[in-house]
């Protein structure tokens, strides 16, 4: 039986019918969803002379009616000569807009900065000539050429400078801290949909514990981690629910043991309620939008953990923090010597007794701190901006969708 499609009347087909990246300055549709990025991208656009329009879509569930015309009259009225959005945002569980840009040959960009097989769990995947997979893991490209996917980017994070730019402090409100949530909510609810297989959750705990399941292995497959027979024996709603359970755990057990490892030198942490449990020097959380680029700036040193989702990639707070000032020590991930100088522009470190030894370093040697902040923030604001982001992605589309 053949997928449904949207039919694509004559009158629709002459307004669809233009010249892509032939019209002057490009032409941007952002399928808006609330998330992080959305205002970045149509500010960066504007800085690159583009012409950027946006109407509001869904991360997930779907879109009303009222959202769907807005849609269609977009693509009628602004001609767009790309759509971007998050995480595959906006696309139906059947697929069917996804024909529809096709058939309107209109290039359609998912920047996928998750796991996409978290993401893509039970949705008919149809890809053509004009979807595009963008992702912030190389190490997920197989899995997008397995789905049929062509064209496949690479696209690091990068930070706004709207958001995140401040000159790097003299003088600070606190001496080591960590922002980000415990992971604790969202493993409970991970665990309490697994609750009728105990054998998994057991399973899931013994891989952690033993280091089979970790951050070279996971994104190689969830089926590479746990017994054949077991995962063969999982529907495909208990797989996703496993597979977020195996990242919310292991991420929460990363941030509980460094925050844990260093309550010594006063690390405070600032996220959700539940970090209580782990240490009383917690608040609630930092506005990402308003105040965690001050936050950033009034800390001595920041700190950061890598999900286990991310095999090379960085994540955001390796731009955000330098770009607003601030001094980071992250832990070492193989694209950070790309996108980084070590040890000049980022501080790395490869276990919690490194972590401590180069924390209690960097306090007693500021001007240290400070040139390290200083070079970091240059680097991230000349090349590691959504600014570049969108200009390399740009020049990608261009060589396969110019007409």
């Amino acid at each position: 039986m053949s997928s449904p499609r949207l039919q694509i009347t004559p009158g629709m087909r002459r307004f669809l019918d233009y010249p892509k990246f032939r019209r002057g300055a490009t032409r941007l549709l952002v399928l808006a969803t609330d998330y992080f990025f959305d205002q970045s991208w149509l500010r960066a656009a504007e800085r690159l002379g583009w012409q950027a329009r946006s109407v509001h879509s869904v991360m997930v569930g779907e879109m009303t009616r009222d959202d769907a015309a807005n849609l269609f009259q977009a693509l009628g009225e602004f001609q767009p000569d790309f759509i971007l959005t998050s995480n595959y945002a906006g696309m139906d569980i059947g697929g069917m807009f996804a024909r529809f840009f096709e058939d309107a040959r209109i290039p359609y960009v998912s920047w996928f900065t998750d796991t996409p097989r978290m993401i893509l769990y039970g949705r008919e995947v149809h890809c053509s000539h004009y979807s595009v997979a963008a992702t912030w893991e190389r190490a997920y490209i197989p899995h997008f050429k397995a789905l049929g996917f062509d064209h496949v980017y690479y696209m690091p994070l990068a930070t706004d400078p709207e958001i995140f730019d401040g000159t790097p402090a003299a003088v600070f409100d606190r001496d080591l801290a960590f922002v980000g949530t415990s992971m604790i909510p969202q493993v409970d609810e991970a665990w309490a949909k697994l609750a009728q297989r105990p054998d998994v959750i057991k399973a899931i705990h013994d891989g952690i514990d033993s280091g089979r399941i970790n951050r070279e292995r996971f994104a190689d497959g969830m089926e590479t981690l746990l017994d054949a027979v077991l995962w063969t024996s999982l529907d495909s709603s208990q797989r996703r629910n496993a597979e977020l359970a195996v990242v919310y755990e292991a991420t929460r057990r990363q941030r509980a043991d460094m925050v844990r490892r260093l309550l010594p030198l006063g690390v405070r942490v600032r996220g959700d309620p539940d970090w209580r449990s782990v240490t009383p020097m917690s608040d609630g959380p930092v506005g990402y939008h308003t105040d965690l680029a001050a936050f950033y700036r009034g800390t001595a040193i920041n700190l950061n953990t890598t999900s286990l989702q991310m095999k090379w990639a960085v994540n955001q707070r390796v731009f955000d923090c330098p770009a607003a000032g601030g001094f980071l020590i992250t832990d070492w991930q193989a694209d950070l010597e790309e996108l980084l100088e070590p040890e000049t522009e980022v501080v790395t470190y490869a276990s919690l007794d490194e972590l401590e030894e180069k924390v209690r370093y960097f306090l007693r040697h500021p001007a240290e701190r400070m040139a390290i902040a200083r070079a970091a923030r240059r680097r991230v604001h000349a090349h590691h901006t959504h600014v570049h982001r969108l200009a390399s992605l740009e020049i990608y589309l261009k060589k396969r969708y110019e007409e």
